[in-house]
């Protein structure tokens, strides 16, 4: 068995995945897309997304799709939390945080003017109050770290590594919630990316 991770270090879809083979304990080469103008990985996948990967000579592309093939595969430190119910709020959380949470990101980084930033700064805090309600008295949102936990991390965690900005003190639970991750995945500090090969 072979896995190779198209990816970009920046990437917090790519963070993600990196976080889930860390927690299947599955051994994987990383190719830095950047490297070469992505022309590795369009060679291989017919196309510029990242994450993407080799698993074992399939082509898989996407975050979501990459993380439920590891579960079947290797379904030990299950990234899903115990029964159905759960499972599906688990799977809403990570698509929400995916698929919204991302355009606040998109927005922090992209504003040029103070008024877009005041703007993204407004829709950020609509979310940390959000999340600060979500991580109240827990560390996790289930009984242990899942893909939820997972996704929304490498969400809030992008802002510290390539925005540079830092969730506000006051929210307090949410901040825990950060700590709680940097210690889980033995990080210095929340400005460094998450690379190591298991945890």
């Amino acid at each position: 068995m072979a896995i190779r991770l198209f990816q970009s270090q920046t990437s917090m879809f790519c963070e993600k995945v990196r976080i889930v083979l860390a927690m299947k304990k599955a051994p994987y080469d990383i190719v830095d897309v950047r490297k070469d103008e992505r022309k590795s990985l369009i060679e291989y996948t017919g196309q510029r997304k990242v994450p993407s990967m080799d698993y074992n000579g399939e082509c898989i592309i996407d975050s979501t799709v990459i993380s439920v093939r590891l579960e079947k595969d290797h379904p030990g430190n299950s990234i899903y939390p115990d029964g159905a119910s759960n499972k599906g709020l688990c799977l809403a959380l990570e698509d929400w945080s995916d698929e919204v949470v991302i355009h606040a990101n998109h927005a922090i980084r992209r504003a040029e003017t103070p008024e877009a930033r005041k703007k993204a700064e407004a829709e950020w805090d609509t979310h940390f109050n959000t999340l600060d309600q979500m991580y109240s008295g827990k560390k996790f949102i289930f009984d242990r770290m899942t893909i939820a936990d997972i996704s929304i991390f490498s969400q809030l965690h992008y802002l510290y590594t390539t925005v540079k900005y830092e969730i506000p003190a006051k929210y307090k639970n949410l901040n825990a919630f950060m700590e709680n991750m940097r210690q889980t995945l033995k990080l210095k500090s929340l400005s460094e990316s998450f690379e190591a090969q298991s945890l």
